[in-house]
């Protein structure tokens, strides 16, 4: 009755070694299966335990990497930098930055290092995972070793279970041991396989989920129901509905199904604007095929800034070009006065002697006008350049409205030599409002100037000024040729002009400082015309007080 008991227990104890050996294989069959080399490191920079990965990345053996040290693997990590990124580990939970791997045939690779700090039973643990972030290749990954390093350790313990009647007292110290040795690996492996920054699923070539990690989870958000049910086709029915572009994850799945040793990577975008970079490689186990692994990294802040530094690419390319377009056509705009200077003035050195003081007025005439083109041009390009450097600012003060359009009629209608060209109309209650005077002067000034220039003569020209609860509005009305439709959404662009003007003089950057100045006082312009009829430009200022 007594060895029947022993006989049983000893059974049992089999049973539960062997599950435990089944389960620490199966773990490292997912971490050994992961494309990143992954070492685990001591306090004192020893290499307790690294993947193939590992191994085939530096080009050493297993063997001789639990030899070695993590400085010579990784050259940054001297004795003294270890000491000192140990602590910053232990301290911050995980280190990360970028190095430079010099491969045995002396090809030098950029990787990308993460170090986590585990631990477990009182030990302390560094694991670091290593990913060649130059090539972006998968590497490949054999299981054999393992699986024979397994077998032989299940063979042994098989072996001496065979003595259980001599030896049944040393079985049970030996098996205590083995159990506790094989769940510090599977803990080792499942931390390892947490650690990783990428989400990671595990699936059987039957369709069943075999595991995945937390990182997974959370990265896709999977509800619980989903996860309890373990059925691939609720997970993959909840993967397309997140997904922009389904037809890359359907095109894959078809391409598994025909091929099982099928290797995928994609670049997936989430309906709710993340990116993830997705990998996918076979499940092997004694070189059979089991399953698929899936490997999925959130890559958004690097897919944002990629798409942000094209944006501004593109808007740095079409500053140029508008820049460009800008100097040409103000370069074309002065060639036209200075040629008159030029004509005139040689015109004037070679008739000076017998010409009369009529004619040669007639020639200094133009050489006026042309050099006060010259001046306007120049001020409304240095105008425009100041607003787009930033140097001209928006300065609220108050002021007096009825004044300032009272100011700029009298400086308008002597230019115009008619006194009654202009009629200018309040409406609302009166009141002092702050404005900046340097931007609203000039624009009033252009708009005023333009529906006198481009209006028939002896026609008025409207300037209503119309004071509201929170706004003011100044309208502008002529009763001029007015603007074509085909021209009216690009007139506030620099040098353009409406082809309706004819041969009335202008350089079409009038209606462009307008915008501008308007832009920086933060108000609105608006306008309605109609050929034949004239134009109406409405400008509206928000009242607010500085701040």
């Amino acid at each position: 009755m007594i060895f029947t008991n022993k006989f049983s227990d000893l059974h049992n104890s089999q049973a539960d070694t062997l599950k435990l050996e089944q389960e620490l294989q199966f773990s490292k069959f997912l971490v050994e299966g992961l494309t990143d080399p992954v070492f685990w490191i001591s306090s004192d920079g020893r290499i307790i335990y690294v993947n193939h990965a590992a191994c085939n990345f530096v080009g050493n053996s297993y063997e001789e990497l639990l030899s070695m040290t993590i400085h010579d693997v990784i050259l940054d990590f001297s004795l003294e930098v270890w000491s000192n990124c140990w602590t910053s580990i232990k301290q911050q939970g995980s280190l990360y930055f970028e190095s430079v791997h010099q491969t045995q045939e002396e090809q030098c690779l950029t990787v990308e290092i993460t170090a986590s700090y585990m631990k477990y039973e009182s030990r302390e643990y560094a694991c670091i995972s290593i990913r060649n972030i130059s090539k972006r290749k998968q590497a490949s990954f054999t299981l054999s070793k393992v699986n024979q390093v397994l077998e032989y350790r299940v063979q042994e313990l098989l072996t001496k279970t065979k003595y259980f009647n001599q030896q049944l007292s040393h079985e049970k110290s030996q098996y205590k041991w083995v159990k506790a040795k094989l769940e510090n690996s599977l803990s080792l492996l499942q931390a390892t396989l947490e650690s990783i920054p990428d989400g990671v699923i595990a699936i059987g070539c039957d369709g069943d989920i075999i595991s995945s990690n937390r990182k997974f989870l959370h990265m896709w958000k999977v509800p619980d129901c989903i996860i309890s049910s373990c059925s691939y086709k609720q997970y993959l029915a909840f993967y397309k509905n997140q997904i922009s572009n389904p037809e890359i994850l359907c095109r894959d799945i078809q391409q598994l199904n025909s091929q099982n040793d099928f290797e995928s990577y994609d670049i997936l975008e989430l309906k709710d604007g993340r990116f993830f970079e997705q990998y996918s490689k076979p499940l092997c186990l004694s070189e059979e095929i089991i399953g698929i692994v899936w490997s999925f990294r959130d890559i958004t802040e690097r897919q944002n800034a990629e798409l942000e530094n094209r944006r501004i690419l593109e808007q740095e390319k079409q500053i140029a070009e508008d820049r460009a377009q800008f100097v040409s056509m103000v370069s074309h705009e002065f060639r036209s006065p200075l040629n008159i200077i030029s004509y005139s003035t040689s015109l004037l050195k070679r008739h000076n002697h017998h010409w009369n003081d009529e004619k040669k007025l007639q020639y200094l005439q133009r050489l006026q006008t042309a050099t006060e083109q010259i001046n306007q041009l120049m001020d409304e390009v240095i105008l425009i350049g100041s607003v787009e450097a930033g140097k001209l600012q928006c300065e609220l003060k108050m002021l007096d409205l009825n004044l300032l359009c009272r100011e700029i009629l009298a400086k308008i209608n002597l230019q115009a030599n008619n006194p009654s060209a202009i009629n200018f109309v309040t409406k609302g209650n009166y009141k002092l409002v702050w404005v900046d005077k340097k931007l609203l002067q000039p624009v009033l000034m252009n708009l005023l100037s333009n529906a006198l220039k481009y209006s028939p003569k002896n026609t008025k020209v409207d300037l209503i000024l119309s004071y509201q609860d929170e706004k003011v509005i100044f309208q502008i009305k002529d009763k001029g040729i007015g603007i074509p439709l085909v021209d009216q959404q690009q007139l506030f662009k620099p040098f353009y002009r409406g082809g309706n003007v004819g041969d009335i003089p202008g350089n079409g950057l009038g209606l462009a400082i307008v915008k501008k100045l308007l832009d920086l006082h933060h108000s609105q312009i608006d306008m309605v015309s109609e050929v034949g009829k004239g134009t109406i430009f409405t400008v509206t200022l928000l009242l607010k007080q500085p701040l």
